[in-house]
C-alpha cells in the first residue's frame, strides 16, 4: 500500500507541476492579448514650437502629473510641423489616455483632453488656433487612396466654403475634420474661404490631412 501510495503522490505532483507550467504559457498569451498600442502623432498649427504630452488616464487625479517629464513624448515640434509619431502602450482595461500640448519655450500655454482608445488606431493631435486662442483636437488617422486624384481632407479653424472646380462642395467647420475630396488638378481645383490650395507637392494617389485658414494651408500631412 504504501508503494502505491508513493506513486499517486509522485503522479499528482507531476500533474500539478505540468497544469502549472501550462497556466503559465496561458497567461503569456493572455496578458499580450490584452496588450494593446496607439500611434500618436503631434500636428502642430499653432504660433510657437510645442511638446506632446501623453499619461494614462487616473479617475481619481484628472490631468494631474500629465506635464510632468516623464510624459514628454515629442518635445519641441516647430510651427507648422509634424512630430514623429509615439507609440503608446496600455492595458486594454486602461485604454483612456490623457493628451496634452504645452508651448516648448515658456511652458506657459497648455491644452489638455482626454481620448478612449481602440487598439492599433493612429491618431493625429491638432494643435491649433482661432485668433488668439490656442485649441487642441483628435482625429483619427483614415485613408482614401484613389489613384487619378490627390485625396485630400480639411482640418478648418473656422467655418469656410469649400470650392473644387468652382463647385461649392460643403463647407468645413471649425475644429472638425471634412469628408475625403478627390482633387485633379493640383495647382488651383481646390479653394478654401476663395484661397487656392496649392497641392503639386503631393503624391497622386496618395490621401492627406490639411490643416487650413482663412489664408489658406498651414500644414499638409500624409496619412
Amino acid at each position: 500500500m504504501a508503494k502505491n501510495s508513493n506513486g499517486l503522490g509522485l503522479a499528482l505532483i507531476f500533474s500539478i507541476t505540468t497544469a502549472l507550467a501550462g497556466c503559465s504559457g496561458n497567461s503569456d498569451e493572455l496578458d499580450e492579448k490584452l496588450t494593446h498600442s496607439a500611434s500618436i502623432t503631434l500636428v502642430n498649427s499653432w504660433s510657437s514650437m510645442a511638446d506632446l504630452h501623453v499619461a494614462k488616464r487616473s479617475f481619481d487625479s484628472g490631468y494631474s502629473g500629465l506635464f510632468d517629464t516623464d510624459n514628454l513624448v515629442s518635445p519641441d515640434v516647430p510651427v507648422n510641423e509634424v512630430g514623429e509619431p509615439y507609440l503608446y502602450s496600455y492595458k486594454a482595461i486602461n485604454n483612456i489616455v490623457n493628451l496634452g500640448i504645452r508651448d516648448s519655450i515658456n511652458k506657459n500655454n497648455e491644452q489638455r483632453i482626454t481620448k478612449t482608445l481602440t487598439n492599433g488606431e493612429k491618431l493625429w493631435v491638432i494643435a491649433w488656433e482661432e485668433a488668439s486662442s490656442k485649441n487642441l483636437s483628435v482625429v483619427t488617422r483614415a485613408q482614401h487612396n484613389k489613384s487619378d486624384a490627390f485625396n485630400v481632407r480639411l482640418f478648418a479653424d473656422g467655418n469656410y466654403a469649400v470650392f473644387v472646380d468652382s463647385n461649392n462642395v460643403l463647407n468645413a467647420e471649425k475644429g472638425k475634420v471634412t469628408p475625403y475630396l478627390e482633387i485633379n488638378n493640383c495647382a488651383n481645383s481646390l479653394k478654401v474661404a476663395d484661397i487656392a490650395i496649392d497641392l503639386c507637392a503631393a503624391e497622386l494617389g496618395a490621401s492627406y490631412l490639411l490643416i487650413v485658414d482663412r489664408n489658406g494651408s498651414n500644414v499638409i500631412v500624409a496619412e
